[in-house]
């Protein structure tokens, strides 16, 4: 019994000593690094700005009135699921919420390589009620391409704001994605294997030496 759970320790030990597995964005600046909109296309972008604070990093991109930042990725594989989305702040304490009819939303769109549009993932328009106070709202989800139509070969993420003719407020906006589920690694599941294997070993041998 003793080695069996010195195996078992050994096994964990070294799972938790396997680098995590690194998704890659296909997103260019998705957290406005650079400081400025570098990739990122823009309609009315006299109405956005770069803060020098954010969910991660040093800065974020905010927007108001009425006005969308956007970018196009390639989709070569429109079976696998994609983690897309991104983060938005609801500055209440700045008094900058959305509110009186202002929204704002995150979506992506699927295309063919026509840029005629196949389907669309979605927030919905969310307003300074739909989102935490002076936190950062993770508005992100799984969704595989494929379910929405087929010959799907890009994505644009886009993210608005509108203030329907009247609102107040801001979007903020961070950490935008479209990037590869979390897959478990080849290595973490072989070292897996391997492990209980052993152990199932040990245990038959153990109980043939009480035969």
């Amino acid at each position: 019994m003793a080695k069996t759970i010195v195996v078992a320790v050994m096994i964990l030990s070294a799972m938790l000593c396997l680098p995590s597995y690194a998704n890659a964005n296909l997103l260019t600046n998705s957290g406005f690094e650079s400081g400025d909109f570098t990739g990122w296309g823009q309609w009315n972008g006299s109405n956005t700005a770069i803060n020098n604070w954010g969910h991660s990093g040093s800065y974020s991109a905010s927007g108001w009135s009425a006005t969308a930042t956007y970018q196009d990725v390639d989709i070569t594989d429109p079976s696998a699921a994609l983690k897309v989305g991104g983060y938005i702040y609801d500055d209440v304490a700045g008094n900058e919420s959305l509110r009186d009819g202002a929204y704002t939303s995150l979506r992506v769109e699927f295309k063919r390589s026509d840029n005629s549009i196949v389907g669309t993932w979605t927030t919905g328009n969310l307003t300074g009620l739909d989102l935490a106070d002076n936190v950062w709202n993770e508005e992100t989800s799984i969704v595989t391409p494929l379910s929405y139509g087929s010959d799907i070969a890009k994505a644009t993420l886009v993210w608005e704001v509108n203030n329907s003719g009247s609102g107040n407020g801001r979007g903020i906006f961070d950490d935008l994605t479209i990037e590869s589920a979390p897959v478990p690694e080849p290595a973490s599941l072989l070292l897996l294997g391997s492990g209980l294997f052993g152990v199932g070993f040990l245990n038959r041998f153990k109980n043939k030496r009480k035969g």
